[in-house]
Protein backbone atom coordinates (compact mmCIF):
# COMPACT_ATOMS: atom_id res chain seq x y z
CA UNK A 1 0.00 0.00 0.00
CA UNK A 2 1.04 3.94 0.04
CA UNK A 3 3.17 5.39 1.69
CA UNK A 4 4.76 2.39 3.07
CA UNK A 5 1.91 1.39 5.40
CA UNK A 6 0.55 -1.81 4.83
CA UNK A 7 -2.41 -1.92 7.02
CA UNK A 8 -5.49 -0.91 5.60
CA UNK A 9 -7.11 0.96 8.85
CA UNK A 10 -3.41 2.69 9.75
CA UNK A 11 -3.75 3.84 6.06
CA UNK A 12 -6.77 5.61 6.21
CA UNK A 13 -6.59 6.83 9.52
CA UNK A 14 -8.82 4.68 11.08
CA UNK A 15 -7.80 4.15 15.03
CA UNK A 16 -10.71 2.30 15.76
CA UNK A 17 -14.11 0.86 15.38
CA UNK A 18 -17.49 0.81 17.29
CA UNK A 19 -20.67 -0.48 17.91
CA UNK A 20 -22.01 2.28 16.55
CA UNK A 21 -20.07 2.86 13.56
CA UNK A 22 -20.29 -0.60 12.53
CA UNK A 23 -23.66 -0.45 12.36
CA UNK A 24 -23.48 2.47 10.30
CA UNK A 25 -21.32 1.02 7.71
CA UNK A 26 -23.81 -1.91 7.25
CA UNK A 27 -26.83 0.97 7.16
CA UNK A 28 -25.44 3.94 5.07
CA UNK A 29 -22.16 3.17 4.03
CA UNK A 30 -21.58 6.21 2.31
CA UNK A 31 -21.98 8.06 5.52
CA UNK A 32 -19.37 5.90 7.15
CA UNK A 33 -17.37 6.90 4.13
CA UNK A 34 -18.15 10.50 4.42
CA UNK A 35 -17.65 10.44 8.48
CA UNK A 36 -14.62 8.09 8.83
CA UNK A 37 -12.45 8.56 5.79
CA UNK A 38 -13.68 12.40 5.19
CA UNK A 39 -14.02 13.79 8.21
CA UNK A 40 -16.96 15.23 7.10
CA UNK A 41 -18.94 16.01 10.68
CA UNK A 42 -22.57 14.72 11.42
CA UNK A 43 -24.47 16.17 14.17
CA UNK A 44 -27.28 14.01 14.52
CA UNK A 45 -30.57 15.37 14.48
CA UNK A 46 -33.20 15.67 17.34
CA UNK A 47 -33.75 11.81 17.88
CA UNK A 48 -30.27 11.51 18.61
CA UNK A 49 -30.28 14.82 21.05
CA UNK A 50 -33.65 13.25 23.19
CA UNK A 51 -31.63 9.89 23.48
CA UNK A 52 -28.76 11.97 24.99
CA UNK A 53 -30.66 14.71 27.04
CA UNK A 54 -33.03 11.63 28.29
CA UNK A 55 -29.75 9.87 29.57
CA UNK A 56 -28.90 12.67 31.09
CA UNK A 57 -31.30 13.06 33.08
CA UNK A 58 -31.55 9.47 33.92
CA UNK A 59 -28.26 9.74 35.06
CA UNK A 60 -28.52 12.73 37.37
CA UNK A 61 -32.07 10.19 38.85
CA UNK A 62 -29.84 7.68 39.43
CA UNK A 63 -27.16 9.23 41.12
CA UNK A 64 -29.75 10.40 43.78
CA UNK A 65 -30.21 14.13 42.20
CA UNK A 66 -33.78 15.72 42.46
CA UNK A 67 -35.95 15.73 39.35
CA UNK A 68 -35.87 19.28 39.05
CA UNK A 69 -31.72 18.73 38.72
CA UNK A 70 -32.57 16.25 36.12
CA UNK A 71 -35.28 17.76 33.85
CA UNK A 72 -33.09 21.38 34.32
CA UNK A 73 -29.65 18.68 32.90
CA UNK A 74 -32.12 17.01 30.11
CA UNK A 75 -32.97 20.54 28.96
CA UNK A 76 -29.31 21.87 29.44
CA UNK A 77 -28.24 18.47 26.95
CA UNK A 78 -30.78 19.28 24.09
CA UNK A 79 -29.81 23.07 23.80
CA UNK A 80 -26.18 22.24 23.76
CA UNK A 81 -26.92 20.22 20.66
CA UNK A 82 -29.73 21.15 19.24
CA UNK A 83 -27.97 24.74 19.19
CA UNK A 84 -31.09 26.43 18.67
CA UNK A 85 -32.82 24.59 15.70
CA UNK A 86 -36.56 24.66 16.21
CA UNK A 87 -38.10 23.27 13.01
CA UNK A 88 -41.38 21.33 13.75
CA UNK A 89 -39.47 18.03 14.00
CA UNK A 90 -37.54 19.40 16.80
CA UNK A 91 -39.92 20.64 18.94
CA UNK A 92 -42.25 17.28 18.73
CA UNK A 93 -39.10 15.79 20.49
CA UNK A 94 -38.55 18.85 22.82
CA UNK A 95 -41.96 18.75 24.00
CA UNK A 96 -41.94 15.00 24.68
CA UNK A 97 -38.76 14.93 26.51
CA UNK A 98 -40.36 14.67 30.28
CA UNK A 99 -42.60 12.02 29.27
CA UNK A 100 -39.90 10.31 28.15
CA UNK A 101 -38.09 10.37 31.40
CA UNK A 102 -41.27 9.72 33.45
CA UNK A 103 -41.07 6.29 31.71
CA UNK A 104 -37.01 6.11 32.03
CA UNK A 105 -37.56 6.86 35.79
CA UNK A 106 -40.44 3.97 35.99
CA UNK A 107 -38.07 1.76 34.25
CA UNK A 108 -35.13 2.14 36.25
CA UNK A 109 -36.84 3.15 39.48
CA UNK A 110 -36.07 0.40 41.25
CA UNK A 111 -32.16 0.06 40.54
CA UNK A 112 -29.43 0.78 43.07
CA UNK A 113 -26.35 3.42 42.37
CA UNK A 114 -24.71 2.17 39.38
CA UNK A 115 -21.26 0.83 39.68
CA UNK A 116 -20.14 2.90 36.59
CA UNK A 117 -21.74 5.22 34.19
CA UNK A 118 -20.47 5.45 30.36
CA UNK A 119 -18.24 2.79 31.49
CA UNK A 120 -15.42 2.56 28.67
CA UNK A 121 -15.08 -0.90 26.39
CA UNK A 122 -12.40 -1.77 24.47
CA UNK A 123 -11.82 -5.21 22.72
CA UNK A 124 -9.38 -6.99 20.26
CA UNK A 125 -11.03 -8.30 17.63
CA UNK A 126 -9.95 -11.52 15.72
CA UNK A 127 -7.78 -10.65 12.75
CA UNK A 128 -8.41 -6.92 13.12
CA UNK A 129 -5.56 -4.09 13.63
CA UNK A 130 -7.84 -1.66 16.05
CA UNK A 131 -10.08 -2.43 19.27
CA UNK A 132 -13.31 -1.52 19.21
CA UNK A 133 -14.44 0.60 21.31
CA UNK A 134 -17.46 1.96 23.26
CA UNK A 135 -19.06 2.80 26.26
CA UNK A 136 -21.67 1.31 28.71
CA UNK A 137 -24.62 3.58 29.32
CA UNK A 138 -24.65 1.70 33.50
CA UNK A 139 -22.70 -1.37 34.61
CA UNK A 140 -23.47 -2.33 38.26
CA UNK A 141 -21.75 -5.50 39.99
CA UNK A 142 -23.57 -8.58 38.62
CA UNK A 143 -25.08 -7.01 35.19
CA UNK A 144 -25.52 -3.89 32.88
CA UNK A 145 -28.01 -1.96 31.51
CA UNK A 146 -28.39 0.46 28.22
CA UNK A 147 -31.61 2.18 27.46
CA UNK A 148 -32.51 3.55 23.94
CA UNK A 149 -35.77 5.82 23.44
CA UNK A 150 -37.93 5.63 20.47
CA UNK A 151 -41.12 6.49 19.79
CA UNK A 152 -42.46 2.91 19.17
CA UNK A 153 -41.01 0.44 21.76
CA UNK A 154 -40.02 -2.69 19.07
CA UNK A 155 -41.80 -6.39 19.39
CA UNK A 156 -38.05 -7.65 19.69
CA UNK A 157 -34.88 -5.65 20.51
CA UNK A 158 -32.86 -4.61 17.76
CA UNK A 159 -30.22 -6.87 16.30
CA UNK A 160 -27.77 -3.58 16.12
CA UNK A 161 -28.20 -3.12 19.61
CA UNK A 162 -27.91 -6.51 20.45
CA UNK A 163 -24.63 -6.00 19.10
CA UNK A 164 -23.74 -3.10 21.38
CA UNK A 165 -24.46 -4.93 24.60
CA UNK A 166 -23.01 -7.94 23.46
CA UNK A 167 -19.56 -6.41 23.32
CA UNK A 168 -20.14 -4.67 26.65
CA UNK A 169 -21.18 -8.01 28.44
CA UNK A 170 -18.07 -9.40 26.81
CA UNK A 171 -15.39 -7.06 27.73
CA UNK A 172 -17.46 -6.20 31.76
CA UNK A 173 -18.11 -10.02 32.12
CA UNK A 174 -21.88 -9.50 33.17
CA UNK A 175 -24.83 -9.65 31.46
CA UNK A 176 -26.63 -6.81 29.73
CA UNK A 177 -30.14 -6.07 29.17
CA UNK A 178 -31.73 -3.26 26.87
CA UNK A 179 -34.35 -0.87 28.41
CA UNK A 180 -37.08 0.82 25.72
CA UNK A 181 -38.92 3.51 26.48
CA UNK A 182 -41.32 5.69 24.72
CA UNK A 183 -42.78 8.29 25.98
CA UNK A 184 -46.29 6.35 27.10
CA UNK A 185 -44.61 3.29 28.43
CA UNK A 186 -41.62 0.94 28.55
CA UNK A 187 -40.07 -2.57 28.41
CA UNK A 188 -36.72 -4.58 28.97
CA UNK A 189 -35.20 -7.69 26.61
CA UNK A 190 -32.71 -9.48 28.60
CA UNK A 191 -29.68 -10.50 26.12
CA UNK A 192 -29.36 -14.12 26.10
CA UNK A 193 -26.03 -15.91 26.16
CA UNK A 194 -26.95 -17.24 22.54
CA UNK A 195 -27.59 -13.66 21.46
CA UNK A 196 -24.54 -12.88 22.32
CA UNK A 197 -22.47 -15.18 20.78
CA UNK A 198 -24.84 -14.41 17.33
CA UNK A 199 -24.09 -10.70 17.36
CA UNK A 200 -20.30 -10.73 18.20
CA UNK A 201 -20.07 -12.65 14.95
CA UNK A 202 -22.36 -10.12 12.94
CA UNK A 203 -19.89 -7.67 15.02
CA UNK A 204 -16.89 -9.36 13.56
CA UNK A 205 -18.23 -10.02 10.01
CA UNK A 206 -19.03 -6.15 9.72
CA UNK A 207 -15.28 -5.23 11.19
CA UNK A 208 -13.59 -7.80 8.07
CA UNK A 209 -16.50 -6.65 5.72
CA UNK A 210 -14.74 -2.62 6.29
CA UNK A 211 -11.15 -3.79 6.71
CA UNK A 212 -11.87 -5.54 3.30
CA UNK A 213 -13.42 -2.03 1.37
CA UNK A 214 -10.01 0.08 2.82
CA UNK A 215 -8.06 -2.63 1.28
CA UNK A 216 -9.41 -1.80 -1.86
CA UNK A 217 -9.68 1.58 -2.07
CA UNK A 218 -6.98 4.84 -2.20
CA UNK A 219 -8.94 7.60 -0.09
CA UNK A 220 -12.45 8.44 0.53
CA UNK A 221 -13.01 10.25 -2.76
CA UNK A 222 -11.95 6.87 -4.38
CA UNK A 223 -14.79 4.70 -1.82
CA UNK A 224 -17.45 7.12 -2.60
CA UNK A 225 -17.52 6.09 -6.31
CA UNK A 226 -19.02 2.78 -5.82
CA UNK A 227 -21.79 4.25 -4.15
CA UNK A 228 -24.58 6.18 -5.87
CA UNK A 229 -27.09 7.55 -2.74
CA UNK A 230 -30.34 8.17 -2.44
CA UNK A 231 -29.93 11.24 -0.63
CA UNK A 232 -33.47 11.60 0.62
CA UNK A 233 -32.31 9.11 3.02
CA UNK A 234 -33.08 9.64 6.91
CA UNK A 235 -29.29 9.40 7.53
CA UNK A 236 -28.49 12.78 5.50
CA UNK A 237 -28.90 15.43 6.54
CA UNK A 238 -28.42 18.50 4.37
CA UNK A 239 -24.78 19.23 4.84
CA UNK A 240 -23.62 16.06 4.57
CA UNK A 241 -25.64 15.44 1.54
CA UNK A 242 -23.70 18.33 -0.09
CA UNK A 243 -19.84 17.03 1.53
CA UNK A 244 -20.82 13.65 -0.38
CA UNK A 245 -21.99 15.64 -3.37
CA UNK A 246 -19.06 17.37 -3.63
CA UNK A 247 -16.91 14.51 -3.21
CA UNK A 248 -18.32 12.81 -5.55
CA UNK A 249 -17.93 15.71 -7.88
CA UNK A 250 -13.97 15.75 -7.29
CA UNK A 251 -13.88 11.76 -8.16
CA UNK A 252 -15.32 12.64 -11.68
CA UNK A 253 -12.74 15.62 -11.97
CA UNK A 254 -10.35 13.15 -11.30
CA UNK A 255 -11.06 11.06 -13.80
CA UNK A 256 -9.20 11.89 -17.36
CA UNK A 257 -10.80 12.83 -20.49
CA UNK A 258 -11.65 10.41 -23.00
CA UNK A 259 -11.80 12.84 -25.57
CA UNK A 260 -8.59 14.69 -24.59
Amino acid sequence: MANGKTDAFELHGIKHLSPSSLRLYRDAPVIWVAKYMMNVADEGGPGAWRGLAVETALDHLLYGESAEAAITAMKDAWDRQAMGVADDKSMKEYAALESFLVQARTAFGDQPIPLMRQARMQIALPGISVPLIGYADWVWPTYGRDLKTTWRIPSKPDASHVEQVACYAMHFGVPFSLVYCSPSKWTTYEVSSDMQAEAWDRVIETAHAVRSMLERVRDGVDALSMFAPDYTDYHFSPPMAEAVKAAKAVRVLRQPNPGG
